[in-house]
């Protein structure tokens, strides 16, 4: 077994030992007793226990988690001659998302949030649209996933505290669903730094995939005015991913600190264009301190 098999079996016992101890179901945090028949009781909008924009954000969140059995199985795919741990974690890595896109479901229903014919229409739609993965190297969807992780993760704290007010129960169901997030970040930002340490040229993969990096939803309808809703009322747009999702992952790989040979020069060329970029609307998109 070679030395990057072997970190990766570490990082794999490392993550079931953590996962073991925040494992939940969702049957216990879920508002059963709100539950009412449609037929007997239809929905209207004053029935909702929170905001419309903040219903916007939990759909948005459900209709991306929705989506699991496509992106189960373009990881499945692009792992399939990957080290064993990596091909395990996918598995253990699905059972734990499997709640995410049900509770939010159910959530949604039963405290009556939202318009549940249309939501049901665009959830078949997204799911029959399903999701395409355009990367065949396992590195490369490493630093995808560490990206969409941990944006996940800052995504759902912050909604979680822009909900606190508003629904304690949804705002505990959201941190529930961030600690699972935060482990999952954990082991594919891990993995990724010891593929680097394994072969630094590398970094020309990570400079690469990071201006290409778009949330998996993008496919979704109305994905750009969901995103500016959910920047305004759940405080997580540019910004927030500039401040604690870019640059944090960033700064663990050591991306910026690495020489840039000859084959990573262009790479790193577009890189920093686009950090530049990113800066500058991050900056207009701050929230107002006190």
């Amino acid at each position: 077994m070679s030395h990057l098999e072997s970190t990766l079996d570490t990082l794999y016992q490392r993550h079931l030992e953590l996962s073991n101890k925040v494992d939940w179901g969702y049957h216990n945090l879920l508002p059963w007793e709100r539950g009412k028949n449609f037929n007997e009781h239809p929905w209207s909008p004053n029935q909702g226990t929170i905001s419309p924009e903040l219903t916007v954000a939990v759909e948005t969140a459900m209709l991306t988690e929705i989506n699991l059995p496509w992106f189960t199985a373009g990881l499945k795919a692009v792992f399939a001659q990957a080290p064993s741990a990596l091909k395990a974690f996918v598995h253990t890595w699905t059972r734990e998302e499997d709640q995410h896109g049900r509770i939010l479901d159910v959530y949604l229903l039963l405290s009556r949030n939202g318009e549940p014919e249309a939501r049901d229409q665009v959830r078949k739609n997204v799911i029959s649209n399903g999701w395409q993965n355009d990367e065949g190297d396992p590195f490369a969807v490493m630093v995808y996933t560490s990206l969409q992780e941990l944006a996940t993760r800052v995504f759902y704290l912050n909604l979680a505290r822009a909900a606190e007010s508003q629904d304690p129960v949804l705002s505990k169901i959201l941190r529930v669903i961030a600690k699972d997030e935060t482990l999952h970040y954990a082991f594919y930002r891990d993995a990724a730094k010891a593929y680097i340490d394994d072969d630094p040229s590398r970094i020309a993969t990570v400079c690469r995939i990071i201006p290409q990096f778009v949330m998996p939803g993008f496919g979704m309808p109305n994905f750009r005015q969901r995103l500016h809703v959910i920047a305004k009322y759940a405080n997580y747009g540019i910004h927030a991913y500039y401040q604690n999702v870019l640059k944090v992952v960033l700064e663990f790989w050591g991306v910026l600190h690495y020489d840039v040979s000859a084959g990573t020069r262009e790479a790193r060329r577009t890189l920093d264009q686009y950090l530049v970029k990113l800066q500058r609307l991050a900056g207009r998109q701050a929230p107002a301190m006190d």
